[in-house]
């Protein structure tokens, strides 16, 4: 054969639309022949290999790249053989990467909106069960410190600071209302803050296992 003349290009089914008569099979293995196809395979193969850096991934490159010789044709006027299987291996590969990029890029992306699920989910299921022993324990502790706090104006026989933590406790704070509402003067409510400040204090030595002498100024009202 006179590699001179022009040839007719193989169209491919993609172009065709269609299948490939018998006919045609025939006369595209004769063009591969004239080609020498399996030297121009082996030229593919050895440029997937490089690509791929194992055989088995550069053989199903290589196969791949046969398919689309099929499908998409070849013009043996414009291009080697060897040189057109190359292209569509290296065609092939790009389109690999790429997939297996995006599909990488989809389960990381799906590992990390899993994990920030389930990291929340159980950040908030343990949040709620330690915020719920904090709350218990606080109000625990306060509801002793309350009674160790009005056992201690009991027994200094502390009546003003008595009203002064019924009303409190009822959510009354100003104590000029605490004055008006238990018939006292308001002097008396902000003399009692000193001696409430050191019931508070001396309580607090107690929990830590120190023992604070009692003032005489704090016995009573005076």
């Amino acid at each position: 054969m006179n590699d001179h003349l022009p040839m007719a290009p193989f169209l491919g089914t993609d172009r065709l639309g269609r299948r490939l008569t018998d006919e045609e099979r025939h006369s595209f293995e004769a063009l591969l022949r004239a080609h020498d196809f399996h030297g121009a395979r082996r030229y593919a193969l050895l440029f997937a290999i490089k690509k791929c850096r194992n055989v088995a991934g550069a053989e199903d490159l290589v196969g791949r790249a046969c398919v689309r010789l099929v499908r998409w044709g070849w013009d043996p006027n414009e291009v080697p053989l060897a040189a057109r299987l190359a292209r569509l291996v290296w065609s092939e590969w790009t389109h690999a990467v790429a997939e297996t990029k995006a599909a990488r890029d989809a389960e990381r992306a799906f590992h990390r909106e899993l994990k920030a699920t389930e990291s929340k989910s159980a950040k908030s299921h343990e949040d709620r069960v330690i915020a719920a022993a904090d709350e218990e324990r606080e109000e625990t502790y306060a509801r002793d410190q309350i009674i160790k706090l009005r056992a201690a104006m009991v027994e200094a026989k502390d009546s003003v600071n008595l009203l002064w933590l019924d009303f409190t406790l009822q959510g009354i704070t100003d104590m000029k209302d605490m004055a008006r509402r238990s018939g006292r003067q308001p002097e008396e409510f902000y003399a009692a803050t000193k001696r409430r400040k050191r019931m508070v204090v001396r309580l607090a030595a107690t929990d830590r296992g120190v023992i604070l002498e009692q003032d005489e100024k704090d016995e009573g009202d005076a």
